[in-house]
């Protein structure tokens, strides 16, 4: 009955291969592009991709119950028992790594799964135990991740209540109708017939795991750094007696329960083997896995203990069961991150479920929209969530769940099946002091798993006996605000305004999401044309302008005063408030000009990725070679403009909706997009240059040209891009605008534009460096579309981030353009029947469930996203269009209209010291953005003599 690993369930889709794998493996092999394996696979796994598979494996939901885990050991004993676990996980991951290959852990035959190795070393007995222990963890852990998506969605429903109406505001919600919302979900997907129909949801889940987790750990590290860095927690953890303590049975559930949650956060062993089958050799697949356990392994643990800690420290012993649920503020942060684990918890779900016994009993099939099910399948797999939801519902404990989970499944499949194998691999005799050192850490960690079972299952029947009188730590226990100021404010509520609660944390948060977006993958190819001195330095130096003008700009959001005068809500208010109409029409140029130019880089940009998605997949589908001499290679016969339009017909789509606020949604899932794509980039150039040795490669003064007059313009347009990254003034009077009034506006935003400034310019210079360290002089225009940078799959998601991102960026850019045009048409001709007349349609996943559409609008819009899309396709060049943007934008929005309020607000008298000194540096950057226009107009006049419109894209 256990013939099939569940590890091999779960990883079947990345790790095992396919029909289709196979056949393209034997087309490289016929190539003599790559060797065969002892078994006639091809495996091509490195030392760093398979550290990858590791980390990806181990992080999951179980980090969010970390800080709660700790809060109940304490200081001491809450990190020791973090490394601890490790420690064990990764030994015992060291044995089972020598049993991928039997008997002999080089030479002897393979073993592609868990249970091929449990068969190969064991007993028929053991395959039964260890079969029987897979399944009630899968079944588990489906129990689990239905209480902690039901447990998000809770709270993304409360903290916008919170947000919106107040703390005090009695904000209810039904877990159980989330609970049977996800398994009506679940049973919808669980009926697509195998994991091939659901990959792509499998994908989203890994790229969510990581998003929530590092919001948690961001998020308690802000509420840290709110109470000046004073860390909360005792020695011992939660205290035993009166006074806010707990009784001693209580203490002692949750401390074992507590291990049982950071066991279950360190369960991956049942994927090692499916990993480890991925490993090229040589060297010997057990030696590069032993390493990649160590980095891997290695790596979270960090994590976890930053996590974990950090969260103890914000909290206290207050510390709530699931870290999100902690907070209310900053409510879109919190909601993006509770939004990623449902995410994360649709497609873990799936992958736990597949492969479970199936009837056959009623073999005829029906086909329905391309899918075919049968009857029988679709009763059954219906029934099996329903009764994994009524145990959910049944038992709605978040930590205790988990705590069990980890107690089942610690010592049976990472400790005894590994060290077992082990010894009758290596022929451990029975009595020798290896022998009963390792049944010592048999014994141990058997104890450890059984006490923490006792105290989860304790703490539930706890909870179902005194459903009322016991804290709702795991269910949805919300916390504060983070309260960033010493004193709190006063509400500042004026007429028609909306109450402003934002923090110098919030602004940070808004600042750096602002400022990180496509330009960043610019930045890898900026300091190759730079070299190692000048590209750090222009970086910095473009990081130090826009921070100070920031300051001054900061101080116009009031006028005339800074403090006390009446509020200016947008950029052109403030241009308005203190400078001429002239340079208010000015203004209003330069802003309309840049948002209608960025829309045409992210066209260009969406299809880039896009064109290097279809190409990665042809080149790992078909090798090397497909790329072929020319245009006529297999892998380069791919229409951007095809895939231009594609883009652009989703945008007519969008921009039918007639504002923002109708698809808040969208600009949610592209802020946590640009995130993802960065780091991505990041990790990646990291890896590259770690696995050359970690040789610098480029020059002091950059990549040579092929003349002066080249390396010039590619200089200036270098320093364009970098100008790009860092434009984000037009939103900062907007993100000043929802600050609390005390302390003044000003203050808080001026130390909010240093900390987003700041980080974001380590992150850029990281970036840049780690680029340029791992490419050299030949770093491409756009750092994910570079030959061989990583795993084609990660290289996909990051590419498939940024299309969503831009997707999302370029509504945000083209609305204000909509509603200027639209406001001026109706005040040109108000009485025209055919501007004024509209039609309600419904629509989904919106949050009024309607929108209003006009036909007038709707010829506008699509008319202007045509025209973007004609201008991107005439000119397809990402770096020069980039730099073109930042030459026009950085000098006017971040530097000159800045400086101009500044003076006109202090009074600053023409001739004096300060006034020269900041025209000084008005005209400095002025000359800086022509040179760089200039540089960039040059490069796309030079590209366009080479390259055909309408079909190339660079």
């Amino acid at each position: 009955m256990f013939t099939d690993s569940t590890a091999e369930v779960i990883s079947s889709r990345f790790f095992n291969p396919t029909s289709e794998r196979e056949r393209m493996d034997v087309e490289k092999v016929e190539r003599k592009e790559v060797a065969v394996d002892d078994d006639g696979r091809v495996r091509t796994g490195t030392l760093w991709t398979a550290t990858t598979h590791a980390i990806t494996a181990v992080i999951g939901s179980g980090v969010l119950a970390l800080p709660w885990s700790v809060a109940q050991m304490g200081w001491v004993l809450g990190p020791i028992a973090l490394v601890g676990c490790a420690y064990v996980t990764y030994y015992t991951a060291v044995l089972l790594c020598d049993c991928y290959r039997t008997p002999d852990p080089v030479h002897g035959k393979r073993n592609y799964t868990y249970m091929d190795v449990v068969r190969s070393c064991l007993g028929p007995r053991d395959v039964v135990v260890c079969g029987l222990a897979q399944y009630a963890i899968l079944w588990g852990a489906m129990v689990g991740y239905t209480i902690t998506a039901a447990t998000s969605i809770m709270s993304v429903v409360r903290t916008n209540c919170h947000h919106y109406k107040g703390q005090d505001a009695s904000c209810g919600a039904s877990g159980t109708m989330y609970m049977v919302l996800f398994g009506v979900a679940e049973v919808v997907l669980s009926q697509f017939p195998s994991l091939e129909g659901v990959t792509l949801i499998s994908v989203v889940a890994a790229v969510m795991s990581f998003t929530y987790s590092f919001v948690g750990l961001f998020l308690s590290a802000a509420k840290l750094a709110s109470a000046h860095g004073a860390a909360h927690g005792t020695l011992l953890g939660v205290k035993v007696g009166g006074g806010g303590g707990v009784t001693a049975p209580t203490k002692a559930w949750h401390f074992l329960q507590a291990l049982g949650n950071i066991a279950f956060a360190y369960t991956y062993s049942m994927l090692l083997i499916e990993i480890q089958d991925t490993v090229r050799s040589p060297p010997s697949e057990n030696v590069t896995m032993k390493r990649a356990s160590l980095y891997g392994i290695g790596v979270t643990t960090v994590f976890y203990v930053s996590l974990g800690c950090v969260g103890y420290a914000a909290f206290g012993n207050s510390a709530p069961g699931n870290i999100l649920t902690g907070f209310l503020e900053p409510f879109w942060l919190v909601d993006i991150a509770n939004v990623a684990v449902v995410i994360h918890l649709v497609g873990a779900y799936q992958w736990m479920a597949r492969r479970w016994p199936e009837s056959a009993f009623i073999h005829r099939e029906y086909a329905l929209g391309g899918v075919r099910f049968t009857m029988c399948k679709v009763v059954m797999r219906t029934a099996f969530v329903a009764v994994t939801t009524v145990v959910s519902l049944v038992l709605p404990f978040f930590n205790a769940v988990l705590g069990l989970l980890g107690a089942v499944a610690f010592w049976p499949l990472t400790v005894y099946f590994p060290v077992t194998m082990y010894m009758a691999q290596a022929k451990v005799q029975r009595g020798s002091r290896k022998w009963v050192a390792l049944q010592a850490l048999n014994a141990g960690a058997l104890v450890v798993s059984l006490l923490a079972a006792v105290g989860s299952v304790a703490d539930m029947v706890q909870r179902l006996r005194h459903p009322h009188t016991l804290p709702s730590r795991d269910t949805c226990k919300f916390g504060e605000n983070i309260n960033m100021s010493k004193n709190s404010a006063p509400e500042d509520v004026e007429s028609g305004e909306h109450e402003r609660r934002g923090t110098v944390w919030t602004a940070t948060a808004h600042i750096v999401t602002a400022v990180i977006g496509s330009g960043v993958l610019a930045l890898a190819w900026s300091v190759a044309q730079l070299g190692w001195v000048a590209g750090p330095l222009a970086l910095a130096g473009f990081a130090c302008v826009t921070y100070y003008t920031s300051t001054l700009l900061a101080n116009a959001y009031r006028a005339p005063d800074p403090v006390t005068g009446a509020r200016n809500r947008t950029y052109m208010d403030a241009v308005r408030s203190y400078l001429s109409p002239r340079e208010v029409f000015m203004c209003g140029i330069a802003q309309y000009v840049n948002l209608w130019g960025t829309m045409v880089g992210y066209t260009i940009t969406a299809t880039i990725s896009m064109v290097a998605i279809r190409k990665s997949n042809c080149l790992h589908r078909y090798g090397g070679g497909a790329a072929g001499a020319g245009a006529t290679g297999r892998c380069e016969n791919t229409s951007a403009t095809v895939l231009m339009l594609a883009f652009s017909i989703v945008q007519v789509v969008l921009s039918q909706f007639p504002g923002l606020e109708h698809i808040t949604w969208l600009s949610v899932v592209a802020a946590v997009m640009s995130f993802a794509y960065s780091f991505i980039g990041l990790g990646l150039s990291v890896a590259r240059w770690v696995s050359h040795g970690g040789h610098l490669s480029g020059m002091i003064q950059g990549a040579t040209a092929a003349s002066p007059s080249k390396k010039l313009w590619n200089v200036l347009l270098a320093l364009g891009n970098i100008a790009f990254a860092y434009t984000f003034a037009e939103v900062l009077i907007e993100i000043q605008d929802t600050l609390k009034p005390s302390p003044p506006e000003n203050k808080t935003m001026k130390k909010a534009a240093m900390y987003g400034i700041g980080s974001t310019t380590i992150f850029y210079i990281s970036v840049g460096c780690a680029g340029y360290a791992a490419f050299g002089s030949d770093a491409p225009g756009n750092i994910l579309t570079a030959s061989g940078l990583g795993p084609f799959w990660l290289v996909d998601i990051a590419n498939m981030c940024l299309i969503l991102h831009l997707i999302g960026a370029y509504q945000v850019y083209a609305q204000p353009i909509f509603a200027s045009l639209e406001r001026w048409i109706s005040s040109r001709w108000p009485e025209a029947k055919f501007i004024n007349s509209a039609y309600t349609v419904t629509v989904p996943l919106i949050q009024r469930g309607s929108v209003t559409v006009a036909p007038y609008k709707l010829v506008l819009r699509t008319v202007i996203v045509v025209a973007t899309t004609v201008v991107a396709m005439m000119i397809p060049f990402f770096n020069a269009v980039l730099g073109l943007l930042g030459a026009f934008s950085f000098w006017p929005l971040t530097v000159y209209f800045p400086i101009s309020m500044h003076i006109a607000q202090e009074k600053i008298t023409r001739g004096r010291r300060k006034w020269c000194l900041l025209q000084g540096l008005s005209m400095a950057c002025l000359m800086i953005s022509v040179a760089v226009g200039i540089g960039s107009v040059t490069d796309i006049v030079d590209s366009l003599k080479v390259a055909s419109p309408f079909k190339t894209v660079s």
